[in-house]
């Protein structure tokens, strides 16, 4: 008997929770802190956005969760943004029928594998946030 999927919808992931590893979450709130944001969601934008720029499928195991974010939050309560970033992660999974459980998957994994790629970026630079990300900026594929 095969299971019904129904498609990803814009309010359905608004407002989901979403979360990363606890280790990843523990970085975000130092990154957060650190960067001088002034809120969780803002790390963790550029932590998935960071990862979405590698090809690979991100492939981190998760088995304890950090805080959750909602996805209107997270994303961004305009409907542009929300369904733009929902395009970003779905385009890069390569699946057009992904489950919202799959959905905050993928989502957890770009996040905790964004923030190992920044704090990569950050150990080999002294420049700092603001250096990395005009240069994440500047990089063209």
């Amino acid at each position: 008997m095969s299971t019904v999927r129904y498609p990803l919808q814009l309010g359905d992931i608004a407002r989901a929770d979403f979360r990363t590893s606890l280790p990843a979450d523990h970085e975000n709130s130092r990154f957060q802190r650190e960067w001088g944001f002034t809120f969780r969601y803002q790390p963790a934008r550029l932590a998935i956005s960071v990862s979405l720029s590698d090809p690979s499928t991100p492939t981190a195991h998760i088995e304890a969760y950090g805080k959750p974010i909602k996805g209107d939050t997270l994303f961004g309560q305009d409907e542009s943004d929300l369904a733009a970033w929902i395009a970003l992660i779905v385009e890069h999974a390569g699946v057009d029928d992904l489950s919202r459980r799959e959905f905050q998957d993928l989502v957890a994994q770009h996040w905790s594998r964004g923030l190992e790629m920044l704090e990569r970026k950050l150990d080999r630079t002294d420049e700092g946030i603001v250096a990395v990300v005009e240069k994440l900026l500047s990089t063209h594929p």
